[in-house]
């Protein structure tokens, strides 16, 4: 986090608090820079610095109208602690390590 500028900081902190329980939030390039209190091109220069800092990563969206939108995922703890901790359960709560969820004799 030393790499990045107060205005960066602040953004992430911003598109942080946006963020469902995922990780993952949609906010325009406007409302941030409102937020902020900078101008849309400084928000996309400090949107790219915290994809290159590999704080968030960027992906396109699109909505049930097939508008497409940008959307964010935050790449740090809280969230990606939580994702780390989920990807071990599948669907029903069983643990994905457990040694009975790789026998699969009963099916021959």
């Amino acid at each position: 986090m030393a790499s990045l500028l107060p205005t960066q900081r602040l953004l992430l902190i911003v598109l942080a608090t946006f963020a469902n329980s995922e990780g993952e939030c949609w906010p325009s390039q406007k409302i941030l820079g409102d937020m902020v209190g900078i101008t849309r091109h400084r928000v996309s220069e400090c949107l790219k610095k915290l994809e290159q800092e590999q704080f968030i990563e960027s992906m396109f969206r699109q909505d049930a109208t097939g508008t497409k939108t940008k959307a964010y995922r935050m790449l740090f703890e809280p969230f990606v602690f939580k994702q780390v901790k989920e990807d071990h359960y599948n669907c029903f709560g069983q643990r994905i390590d457990d040694p009975r969820m790789t026998d699969t004799s009963w099916a021959e």
